[in-house]
C-alpha cells in the first residue's frame, strides 16, 4: 500500500523520542541503572520496528519477483501453446 511508501513512521518515531526525553528529563535524579534500563527498551523497540520494516521490505520484492516470474511463465505457455496450434 501507498502508506507502507514514504516515512509515515517518523512522526510516530518523534513522538517516541519525545516521550524518551521527558522521562530521561524525569529520571535525571534517579537510579542510572534505570536509565539505562529505559535506554535499552526504547533501543530494542527501534531494533523491532527496523526489522519489522525490513521483513515488509523483503516480502514486497518477494511478490514482486513471484509477479515477473509468473507473468514470464504466462508468456511462454501462450508462446508454446501457439506453436502447437501453428503445427495442426
Amino acid at each position: 500500500p501507498a502508506s507502507d511508501v514514504g516515512g509515515g513512521e517518523g512522526e510516530g518515531e518523534r513522538r517516541q523520542a519525545g516521550r524518551g526525553d521527558k522521562r530521561r528529563h524525569d529520571m535525571d535524579d534517579s537510579d542510572p541503572e534505570l536509565e539505562l534500563d529505559s535506554d535499552f527498551k526504547q533501543i530494542v523497540t527501534m531494533l523491532r520496528h527496523i526489522k519489522d520494516k525490513a521483513h515488509k521490505d523483503g516480502q514486497k520484492k518477494t511478490e514482486q519477483a513471484i509477479s515477473s516470474v509468473a507473468t514470464e511463465i504466462q508468456s511462454m505457455v501462450q508462446n508454446t501453446k501457439a506453436k502447437f496450434e501453428k503445427e495442426r
